[in-house]
């Protein structure tokens, strides 16, 4: 069986870039390295080696101009010459394309959903092309309710899988001896909670501006806290501004953009991940997290969360164990949350404990080749 798998990017650090790769390894895993390729729209970002779990054939252009759609447009219908089995869209803007190959070359495909981009009415084109798919794969309920509500996908073709974190970046959140690279000790000096995300404008959904405003009554109570954030974006100097105004600059860190092992190191060394993503209506379309692999990300690192009730953020936390749910619109509701869990580092660390055994369980690669394996079968593929 091949596999060819079309793509945004794959060389970024975003959540579908990431959400692509561990599906390229966890298929490659499954149908042998060599039977799984991808073909990128966009070349940003660290190109690096070949991974060893997939081939990655090309990636096309540093910008997503409309030049550079219609010469992937093509070069996608060049490359399905080779006679795949399967093609799988990692994110919905490229179904059209998929849609166009199975016209020509009668190749099934499937698509992936995360978020806001199917939380709302589709374009023709992709809502044609989501009818002639095999499966659809939202990567929440939440994203698969809101796709049959508003697009009317029917149930029987929406196949559920959730995202799952690559074992290399696995083994380091964890500190297994093949991720060694992770060494840092939690600091003794302050204490830390943490959110990782984007800082860009149009993520503005993800809620550090509510952190930051809980701080003034954080810190009346935890004097040493810090609060870290990892991620850049042209929203930063409004977070700033913010914490300038509320008198807590001096306790924000922007971390900007850091490597995976320094990641890992800053998970393992707060005492709560936070992100309080909300999920939001203007002028009529939704905006907000599909599902939150950051979330993910820290259960591994044995972190308690500190999530939200909106949008798909809430299936990556189990409420009162692995982790505490807030109305991601109110301070009081997130100011008492994060203070039980700094007031009570026993409660805070059995939390982590669970949280780290749930996502080994649910949200690591092994369970995603699982799931494939399942789908693929169902689809009526002999493995």
């Amino acid at each position: 069986m091949r596999v060819l798998i079309l793509a945004t990017d794959i060389y970024t650090r975003g959540g579908i870039a990431r959400y692509t790769s561990t599906l390229a390894s966890a298929l490659g895993g499954i149908i042998g390295p060599k039977n799984v390729h991808v073909l990128a729209l966009l070349n940003s970002g660290d190109c690096g080696e070949q991974p060893d779990k997939f081939r990655i054939l090309q990636a096309l252009s540093q910008r997503p101009a409309f030049t550079a759609k219609v010469r992937y447009s093509l070069q996608c219908l060049r490359v399905a010459r080779r006679k795949y089995d399967l093609i799988i869209c990692s994110h919905v803007a490229l179904s059209p394309i998929a849609a166009a190959i199975q016209r020509v070359f009668r190749t099934p495909f499937w698509v992936a959903c995360h978020d806001a981009e199917v939380w709302n009415p589709v374009s023709f084109p992709v809502r044609m092309a989501l009818g002639r798919a095999q499966f659809v794969l939202p990567v929440s309920r939440f994203t698969a309710e809101k796709m049959r509500e508003v697009n009317g996908i029917p149930r029987e073709k929406l196949c559920l899988l959730f995202n799952a974190i690559p074992d290399a970046f696995s083994s380091m959140l964890l500190g297994e001896p093949d991720g060694s690279e992770s060494s840092e000790q939690r600091p003794t000096a302050s204490r830390i909670i943490l959110s990782v995300g984007s800082l860009a404008r149009a993520h503005d959904y993800k809620g550090f501006d509510t952190v930051i405003r809980t701080l003034p009554y954080l810190l009346a109570e935890v004097p040493g806290l810090q609060y870290t954030i990892v991620g850049t974006g042209d929203n930063q100097m409004r977070m700033e501004t913010l914490a300038l105004q509320l008198g807590v600059r001096n306790r924000v860190t922007f971390a900007g953009r850091v490597s995976d092992s320094r990641l890992a190191d800053l998970y393992r060394g707060c005492e709560v991940f936070v992100m309080p993503s909300r999920a939001l209506r203007r002028n009529g379309r939704w905006r907000g997290e599909g599902f939150g692999r950051v979330y993910a990300e820290a259960a591994l690192a044995g972190r308690p969360v500190v999530g939200s009730l909106a949008g798909g953020a809430a299936e990556a936390v189990l409420h009162q164990k692995t982790g505490l749910l807030v109305d991601p619109d109110s301070i009081s509701d997130l100011s008492d949350a994060l203070a039980t869990l700094l007031r009570d580092p026993k409660y805070a660390a059995k939390m982590g404990c669970e949280g780290r055994d749930w996502a080994k369980k649910i949200f690591r690669e092994s369970s995603l080749r699982s799931s494939l394996v399942q789908v693929l079968q169902a689809g009526g593929y002999s493995l």
